[in-house]
Formats: structure tokens, C-alpha cells, sequence
């Protein structure tokens, strides 16, 4: 993987508009979603975790999210901890 063709292929936008809902992981009674989507130079990528709890008279639900921007270093390493859809899209740089 050569990062420094990424980084530029990234700022320059070529890969605009991959977008991915990865799949769902279980830790126990806590359930971890990862959607990524890639705008202009920018990932953005939204880690949510959803469960549920016990009160002791009934199940209550519970869902937490953020966002996160990712760019330059950072940007670079999630692509090469998911390198699949980028791939698709500059295989050469792969």
C-alpha cells in the first residue's frame, strides 16, 4: 500500500462517495455498528453501540453514536484497516 499516492488520491477526491455500513459486531449484550462515508477529502465514520439493559422489572434500550472526521494520518490508517472499497476504486495504489 503506498500511503503517499492514497493521501493524494484521497485529497484530491477520487475517492468521493464510498460509503459502507459495515458488519454489525456483539460484545457481550452490547451490539457495535461502523458506517464510513468518504466526502471530497474527509472520511467520516460513525460508531454506533446499541443494547439493552435490565431495571429488574423490565428490558430498557439504549443506543449511542458519534462521528468522527478522519483526514490526512488519520484518514490513511482506516483505510488500511478497510482497504476493500478503496481498493475497488484505485486498485493501482493497492
Amino acid at each position: 500500500m503506498d500511503r503517499d499516492a492514497i493521501l493524494e488520491a484521497l485529497e484530491a477526491g477520487e475517492f468521493d462517495g464510498i460509503s459502507h455500513e459495515y458488519q454489525p459486531t456483539k460484545h457481550g449484550r452490547t451490539t457495535h455498528y461502523l458506517e464510513m462515508e468518504v466526502r471530497g477529502s474527509v472520511i467520516e465514520v460513525t460508531h454506533t453501540s446499541a443494547g439493552k439493559t435490565f431495571d429488574g422489572r423490565e428490558n430498557e434500550r439504549w443506543e449511542e453514536s458519534r462521528t468522527e472526521e478522519l483526514s490526512g494520518s488519520d484518514a490513511l490508517d482506516f483505510i488500511e484497516d478497510h482497504p476493500y472499497y478503496f481498493e475497488l476504486r484505485c486498485p493501482d495504489l493497492f
